[in-house]
Protein backbone atom coordinates (compact mmCIF):
# COMPACT_ATOMS: atom_id res chain seq x y z
CA UNK A 1 0.00 0.00 0.00
CA UNK A 2 0.87 3.61 -0.36
CA UNK A 3 1.15 6.49 2.16
CA UNK A 4 0.78 10.10 2.50
CA UNK A 5 4.18 10.00 4.98
CA UNK A 6 7.47 11.61 3.28
CA UNK A 7 10.97 12.44 4.03
CA UNK A 8 14.26 13.44 2.26
CA UNK A 9 16.11 10.61 4.26
CA UNK A 10 17.11 8.07 6.91
CA UNK A 11 18.50 10.02 9.96
CA UNK A 12 19.97 7.31 12.13
CA UNK A 13 17.19 4.82 13.16
CA UNK A 14 14.78 6.62 13.95
CA UNK A 15 14.40 7.49 10.12
CA UNK A 16 13.62 3.60 9.70
CA UNK A 17 10.91 3.83 11.99
CA UNK A 18 8.90 6.17 9.87
CA UNK A 19 8.85 4.06 7.26
CA UNK A 20 7.88 6.57 4.71
CA UNK A 21 5.59 5.02 1.70
CA UNK A 22 6.77 7.73 -0.76
CA UNK A 23 10.59 8.80 0.31
CA UNK A 24 11.48 11.72 -1.76
CA UNK A 25 14.73 10.85 -2.95
CA UNK A 26 12.80 8.07 -5.04
CA UNK A 27 9.75 9.75 -6.03
CA UNK A 28 9.49 11.51 -9.43
CA UNK A 29 8.18 14.76 -9.90
CA UNK A 30 5.16 13.98 -11.34
CA UNK A 31 3.91 12.08 -8.21
CA UNK A 32 5.59 14.38 -5.84
CA UNK A 33 4.25 17.99 -7.51
CA UNK A 34 1.40 16.79 -8.69
CA UNK A 35 -0.58 13.21 -8.22
CA UNK A 36 0.11 13.09 -4.48
CA UNK A 37 -0.55 16.55 -3.35
CA UNK A 38 -3.86 15.96 -4.89
CA UNK A 39 -4.36 12.24 -3.38
CA UNK A 40 -3.22 13.64 0.12
CA UNK A 41 -6.33 16.28 -0.32
CA UNK A 42 -8.58 13.78 -0.95
CA UNK A 43 -7.64 11.72 2.02
CA UNK A 44 -7.90 14.65 3.87
CA UNK A 45 -11.68 14.62 3.21
CA UNK A 46 -11.98 10.95 3.15
CA UNK A 47 -10.51 10.03 6.40
CA UNK A 48 -13.15 11.89 8.11
CA UNK A 49 -15.81 9.64 6.12
CA UNK A 50 -16.72 5.66 6.16
CA UNK A 51 -14.95 5.14 3.18
CA UNK A 52 -12.69 2.81 3.10
CA UNK A 53 -9.47 2.24 1.11
CA UNK A 54 -10.30 -0.96 -0.87
CA UNK A 55 -13.83 0.84 -1.55
CA UNK A 56 -11.35 3.86 -2.82
CA UNK A 57 -8.92 0.88 -4.82
CA UNK A 58 -12.46 -0.20 -6.20
CA UNK A 59 -13.57 3.15 -7.61
CA UNK A 60 -10.20 3.96 -9.21
CA UNK A 61 -11.45 0.69 -11.59
CA UNK A 62 -14.39 2.75 -12.51
CA UNK A 63 -12.73 5.54 -13.55
CA UNK A 64 -10.61 3.92 -15.37
CA UNK A 65 -13.08 1.98 -16.92
CA UNK A 66 -14.70 5.55 -17.75
CA UNK A 67 -11.54 6.97 -19.50
CA UNK A 68 -11.10 3.60 -21.75
CA UNK A 69 -14.66 3.97 -22.85
CA UNK A 70 -13.74 7.46 -23.90
CA UNK A 71 -10.78 6.92 -25.98
CA UNK A 72 -12.73 4.20 -27.83
CA UNK A 73 -16.22 5.74 -28.03
CA UNK A 74 -15.54 9.57 -28.19
CA UNK A 75 -14.02 11.27 -31.14
CA UNK A 76 -9.96 12.86 -31.17
CA UNK A 77 -9.38 15.17 -29.62
CA UNK A 78 -12.10 15.26 -26.91
CA UNK A 79 -11.82 11.50 -26.23
CA UNK A 80 -8.47 11.88 -25.63
CA UNK A 81 -8.48 14.80 -24.02
CA UNK A 82 -11.67 13.64 -21.86
CA UNK A 83 -9.90 10.09 -21.34
CA UNK A 84 -6.43 11.33 -19.80
CA UNK A 85 -8.15 13.65 -17.52
CA UNK A 86 -10.00 10.51 -16.54
CA UNK A 87 -6.80 8.53 -16.39
CA UNK A 88 -5.18 11.68 -13.69
CA UNK A 89 -7.83 11.15 -11.23
CA UNK A 90 -7.59 7.34 -11.61
CA UNK A 91 -3.43 7.77 -10.38
CA UNK A 92 -5.03 10.05 -7.85
CA UNK A 93 -6.89 7.54 -6.28
CA UNK A 94 -4.57 4.78 -6.64
CA UNK A 95 -2.47 7.36 -4.46
CA UNK A 96 -5.39 8.07 -2.05
CA UNK A 97 -6.09 4.18 -1.34
CA UNK A 98 -2.07 3.94 0.53
CA UNK A 99 -2.63 7.01 2.06
CA UNK A 100 -5.89 6.04 3.63
CA UNK A 101 -5.24 3.04 4.94
CA UNK A 102 -1.69 4.16 6.90
CA UNK A 103 -3.49 7.46 8.19
CA UNK A 104 -6.57 5.49 9.23
CA UNK A 105 -4.60 2.44 10.46
CA UNK A 106 -6.21 0.05 8.38
CA UNK A 107 -3.28 -0.78 6.28
CA UNK A 108 -3.11 -4.63 5.68
CA UNK A 109 -1.78 -7.32 3.51
CA UNK A 110 -5.42 -8.08 2.12
CA UNK A 111 -5.74 -4.65 1.21
CA UNK A 112 -1.86 -4.45 -0.21
CA UNK A 113 -3.55 -7.51 -2.84
CA UNK A 114 -6.28 -5.78 -3.64
CA UNK A 115 -4.91 -2.54 -4.64
CA UNK A 116 -2.91 -4.68 -6.63
CA UNK A 117 -5.51 -6.31 -8.22
CA UNK A 118 -7.23 -3.03 -8.70
CA UNK A 119 -4.21 -1.57 -9.89
CA UNK A 120 -3.83 -4.21 -12.81
CA UNK A 121 -8.01 -4.72 -13.69
CA UNK A 122 -7.37 -0.92 -14.76
CA UNK A 123 -4.70 -0.72 -16.37
CA UNK A 124 -6.35 -4.30 -18.29
CA UNK A 125 -9.09 -1.86 -19.31
CA UNK A 126 -7.17 0.57 -20.69
CA UNK A 127 -5.36 -2.68 -22.98
CA UNK A 128 -8.62 -3.42 -24.08
CA UNK A 129 -9.61 0.21 -25.15
CA UNK A 130 -6.43 0.19 -27.32
CA UNK A 131 -6.98 -3.52 -28.93
CA UNK A 132 -10.64 -2.15 -29.77
CA UNK A 133 -9.25 0.42 -31.65
CA UNK A 134 -6.62 -1.29 -33.34
CA UNK A 135 -8.84 -4.17 -34.15
CA UNK A 136 -10.51 -1.68 -36.26
CA UNK A 137 -7.29 -1.72 -38.97
CA UNK A 138 -5.53 -4.89 -38.10
CA UNK A 139 -8.39 -7.01 -36.95
CA UNK A 140 -8.05 -10.05 -34.13
CA UNK A 141 -4.04 -9.83 -34.17
CA UNK A 142 -4.82 -6.55 -32.47
CA UNK A 143 -5.73 -8.92 -29.33
CA UNK A 144 -3.02 -11.21 -29.87
CA UNK A 145 -0.83 -7.91 -29.41
CA UNK A 146 -2.61 -6.50 -26.73
CA UNK A 147 -2.51 -9.48 -24.56
CA UNK A 148 1.53 -9.66 -25.22
CA UNK A 149 1.81 -5.91 -24.24
CA UNK A 150 -0.51 -6.88 -21.03
CA UNK A 151 1.93 -9.73 -20.14
CA UNK A 152 5.17 -7.46 -20.57
CA UNK A 153 3.32 -4.67 -18.16
CA UNK A 154 2.42 -7.45 -15.25
CA UNK A 155 6.45 -8.17 -15.19
CA UNK A 156 7.76 -4.40 -15.88
CA UNK A 157 5.26 -3.11 -13.28
CA UNK A 158 5.71 -6.16 -10.61
CA UNK A 159 9.78 -5.07 -11.04
CA UNK A 160 9.02 -1.38 -10.29
CA UNK A 161 6.95 -1.56 -7.23
CA UNK A 162 8.85 -4.53 -6.15
CA UNK A 163 12.20 -2.17 -6.22
CA UNK A 164 10.45 0.48 -4.68
CA UNK A 165 9.11 -1.86 -1.74
CA UNK A 166 12.74 -3.18 -1.18
CA UNK A 167 13.95 0.07 -0.96
CA UNK A 168 11.53 1.31 1.97
CA UNK A 169 12.60 -2.28 3.70
CA UNK A 170 16.14 -1.75 3.54
CA UNK A 171 16.54 1.93 4.12
CA UNK A 172 13.44 2.40 6.29
CA UNK A 173 12.38 -0.77 8.12
CA UNK A 174 8.99 -1.19 6.39
CA UNK A 175 7.80 -4.23 5.35
CA UNK A 176 5.46 -5.59 2.62
CA UNK A 177 3.77 -8.36 1.51
CA UNK A 178 6.76 -10.81 1.09
CA UNK A 179 7.60 -10.39 4.90
CA UNK A 180 4.34 -11.02 6.19
CA UNK A 181 3.12 -14.54 4.23
CA UNK A 182 0.97 -15.69 7.07
CA UNK A 183 -1.24 -12.76 6.57
CA UNK A 184 -1.44 -13.85 3.26
CA UNK A 185 -1.98 -17.17 3.36
CA UNK A 186 -4.94 -15.63 5.54
CA UNK A 187 -6.71 -13.85 3.18
CA UNK A 188 -8.45 -16.59 1.35
CA UNK A 189 -7.15 -19.35 -1.62
CA UNK A 190 -7.33 -17.20 -4.62
CA UNK A 191 -5.79 -14.08 -2.83
CA UNK A 192 -3.14 -16.24 -1.41
CA UNK A 193 -2.51 -17.82 -4.88
CA UNK A 194 -2.78 -14.50 -6.79
CA UNK A 195 -0.51 -12.74 -3.85
CA UNK A 196 1.90 -15.71 -4.16
CA UNK A 197 2.09 -15.68 -8.26
CA UNK A 198 2.83 -11.82 -8.11
CA UNK A 199 5.89 -12.52 -5.30
CA UNK A 200 6.78 -14.95 -7.85
CA UNK A 201 7.28 -12.86 -10.95
CA UNK A 202 8.64 -10.29 -8.32
CA UNK A 203 11.84 -12.47 -7.73
CA UNK A 204 12.26 -13.28 -11.09
CA UNK A 205 12.31 -9.24 -11.93
CA UNK A 206 14.39 -8.37 -9.39
CA UNK A 207 17.11 -11.91 -8.69
CA UNK A 208 19.69 -11.44 -6.23
CA UNK A 209 17.03 -10.62 -3.50
CA UNK A 210 17.97 -13.42 -0.96
CA UNK A 211 21.49 -13.04 -1.33
CA UNK A 212 20.63 -9.36 -0.27
CA UNK A 213 18.24 -10.45 2.41
CA UNK A 214 21.56 -12.58 3.70
CA UNK A 215 24.09 -9.90 3.84
CA UNK A 216 21.56 -7.31 4.93
CA UNK A 217 20.34 -9.00 8.04
CA UNK A 218 23.52 -8.99 10.21
CA UNK A 219 24.02 -5.55 10.50
CA UNK A 220 20.49 -4.73 10.56
CA UNK A 221 20.42 -7.08 13.78
CA UNK A 222 23.44 -5.66 15.33
CA UNK A 223 24.45 -2.62 17.11
CA UNK A 224 22.67 1.10 15.81
CA UNK A 225 26.01 2.32 14.23
CA UNK A 226 26.16 -1.24 12.19
CA UNK A 227 22.42 -0.53 11.10
CA UNK A 228 22.40 2.68 9.91
CA UNK A 229 25.93 2.21 8.11
CA UNK A 230 24.17 -0.62 5.89
CA UNK A 231 20.78 1.76 5.05
CA UNK A 232 23.14 4.43 4.46
CA UNK A 233 24.89 2.05 1.87
CA UNK A 234 21.84 0.80 0.16
CA UNK A 235 20.47 4.17 -0.36
CA UNK A 236 23.61 5.50 -1.59
CA UNK A 237 23.58 3.11 -4.13
CA UNK A 238 20.18 1.90 -5.08
CA UNK A 239 17.90 5.47 -5.18
CA UNK A 240 19.39 6.74 -8.60
CA UNK A 241 18.50 3.25 -9.79
CA UNK A 242 14.99 3.02 -7.96
CA UNK A 243 13.62 6.75 -9.33
CA UNK A 244 15.03 5.52 -12.58
CA UNK A 245 12.91 2.46 -12.48
CA UNK A 246 9.38 5.26 -13.16
CA UNK A 247 9.98 4.96 -16.36
CA UNK A 248 8.19 1.36 -16.27
CA UNK A 249 5.50 3.12 -13.97
CA UNK A 250 1.67 4.09 -14.58
CA UNK A 251 2.29 7.38 -15.10
CA UNK A 252 4.66 7.16 -18.55
CA UNK A 253 2.05 4.21 -19.74
CA UNK A 254 -0.73 6.88 -19.20
CA UNK A 255 1.12 9.44 -21.00
CA UNK A 256 2.39 7.39 -24.18
CA UNK A 257 -1.38 5.77 -24.20
CA UNK A 258 -2.83 9.28 -24.32
CA UNK A 259 -0.23 10.34 -27.19
CA UNK A 260 -1.15 7.59 -28.99
CA UNK A 261 -5.00 7.85 -29.26
CA UNK A 262 -4.92 11.53 -29.87
CA UNK A 263 -2.48 10.51 -33.37
CA UNK A 264 -4.71 7.65 -33.82
CA UNK A 265 -2.26 5.24 -33.74
CA UNK A 266 -2.68 2.78 -30.75
CA UNK A 267 0.08 0.32 -32.26
CA UNK A 268 2.18 2.77 -31.64
CA UNK A 269 1.40 2.41 -27.33
CA UNK A 270 2.25 -1.39 -27.84
CA UNK A 271 5.26 -0.95 -29.74
CA UNK A 272 6.36 1.20 -26.95
CA UNK A 273 5.42 -1.15 -23.76
CA UNK A 274 6.90 -4.47 -26.00
CA UNK A 275 9.57 -2.92 -27.27
CA UNK A 276 10.56 0.19 -25.26
CA UNK A 277 10.03 -0.81 -21.96
CA UNK A 278 11.57 -4.38 -22.15
CA UNK A 279 14.90 -2.78 -23.03
CA UNK A 280 14.25 -0.52 -20.43
CA UNK A 281 13.65 -3.32 -17.82
CA UNK A 282 16.94 -5.53 -18.88
CA UNK A 283 18.96 -2.34 -18.47
CA UNK A 284 17.55 -1.68 -15.12
CA UNK A 285 18.15 -5.36 -14.24
CA UNK A 286 21.69 -5.50 -15.16
CA UNK A 287 22.09 -2.19 -13.37
CA UNK A 288 20.19 -3.86 -10.42
CA UNK A 289 23.02 -6.97 -10.34
CA UNK A 290 25.63 -4.42 -10.61
CA UNK A 291 24.90 -2.66 -7.40
CA UNK A 292 24.36 -5.68 -5.70
CA UNK A 293 27.90 -6.65 -5.97
CA UNK A 294 28.56 -3.24 -4.93
CA UNK A 295 26.17 -3.63 -1.53
CA UNK A 296 27.84 -7.17 -1.02
CA UNK A 297 31.37 -5.84 -1.82
CA UNK A 298 30.68 -2.76 0.86
CA UNK A 299 28.86 -4.71 3.68
CA UNK A 300 32.01 -7.89 3.35
CA UNK A 301 34.48 -4.79 3.96
CA UNK A 302 32.22 -3.54 6.76
CA UNK A 303 32.11 -6.56 8.37
CA UNK A 304 35.71 -7.60 8.51
CA UNK A 305 36.52 -4.11 9.62
CA UNK A 306 34.13 -4.63 12.64
CA UNK A 307 35.67 -8.51 13.23
CA UNK A 308 39.07 -6.97 13.24
CA UNK A 309 40.56 -6.60 16.53
CA UNK A 310 41.69 -3.49 18.40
Amino acid sequence: MKSSLSCDGPSGSAASAAAPGRPREIEEASNRYLIHPVSRALVDRLIRTPVTPNQVSVASVFVAGAGALSYVAMARPWGALIGLGLFFAWHVLDGADGDLARRSGRASTAGELIDGICDHVSQGLLYVALAVLLARSLGGWAWAIAAAAAACHFVQANAYETGRKTYRRWVYGATWMRQNPDSLARTGALRSLLGGTYLWVSTLANPGEAEIETAMAPPLAGDAASADAARTLYRRLYAPLVKASAVLGGNIRTLAAFLAVLAGAPAWFFIFEIVVLNLALAALVVWRRRLDRALLAGLGRAAQAASAPN
